[in-house]
């Protein structure tokens, strides 16, 4: 029960964090929105056993946190729930790819490593970029480019009810566990056979609930389609900052790091 608290808690201390004030926090949303873009894409498209290429990529998150302010207890704690996802696939490849790609003094490294250590780096990064563009970035703003992307408008929608409807869904949870363990106050946890009941309620209390929600929507002028932040799209420095870190990105994705350390070790 206090968990359900805590993830609900968590996702409003992230939302807060995105009215934070830094120079990361000023950039156009639209800026921050594209770059995430490109930096998630480069680092998807390294091959499986790539290590050394994924490496200089952790200048990205080592640059923004600093310059945004971003804490990061509140960051390690969603990316720890988001590593268990990879480690599993990552661990079995270190069981099926066991062929030797390199040796360093006398211990064999296979494919299988490096598959695991890529994986693992490949979510860290990836995981880490879409934290700090929401902690700098308000949802709003963040649907409004994916619109300006030429997202269709329902996509868009569906993402920030979604989005705004996990921590109700969350804090609808935890007030129903409360209620159970006041009926039954020696019970450590919910038993199998009040499952069924307990999650059938929670749909039913979840539909009731956003049809409040709904309602309240419309109260406030809601007609289907979320206008989310009106905004001029980016400046000169902008479009500046854009080209520079996207430049960046490529440069680094096209460079052979591997080549580059042999050539200055021999």
């Amino acid at each position: 029960m206090a968990n359900l608290y805590q993830a609900a808690a968590g996702m409003d201390r992230l939302e807060r964090l995105s009215l934070g004030d830094s120079p990361v926090h000023r950039l156009h949303p639209f800026v921050k929105l594209i770059t995430a873009i490109v930096y998630i894409g480069v680092v998807i498209s390294f091959p499986a056993s790539a290590v050394s290429g994924l490496v200089p990529f952790l200048l990205y998150p080592c640059l923004l946190i600093p310059a945004s302010g971003t804490p990061l207890r509140p960051l390690a704690g969603r990316l720890l729930c988001a590593l268990p996802f990879s480690l599993m696939g990552a661990v079995s490849n270190l069981i099926l790819m066991r062929d030797a790609a390199f040796s360093i003094g006398g211990f064999s490294v296979s494919f299988g490593m490096l598959s695991f250590v890529s994986i693992m780096l490949k979510t860290f990064l990836t995981v880490c970029a879409v934290l700090l563009l929401i902690a700098t970035t308000p949802f709003t703003e963040i649907s409004a480019q994916l619109a300006r992307l030429r997202v269709p408008k329902i996509v868009c929608l569906q993402l920030i009810m979604t989005y705004r409807y996990i921590g109700l869904l969350l804090r609808e949870a935890a007030s129903m566990m409360s209620a159970y363990f006041l009926r039954a106050p020696k019970q450590k946890g919910i038993r199998m056979k009040d499952m069924g009941s307990f999650l059938g309620q929670l749909i039913l209390r979840s539909g009731d609930r956003s049809s409040r929600v709904y309602q309240a929507m419309q109260c406030r002028g809601f007609r289907g389609v979320y206008s989310g932040s009106l905004r001029g799209g980016p400046g000169p420095s902008g479009w500046l900052y854009t080209a520079a870190l996207v430049s960046g990105i490529l440069f680094l994705r096209f460079f052979n790091f591997s080549l580059f350390l042999g050539t200055l070790a021999g």
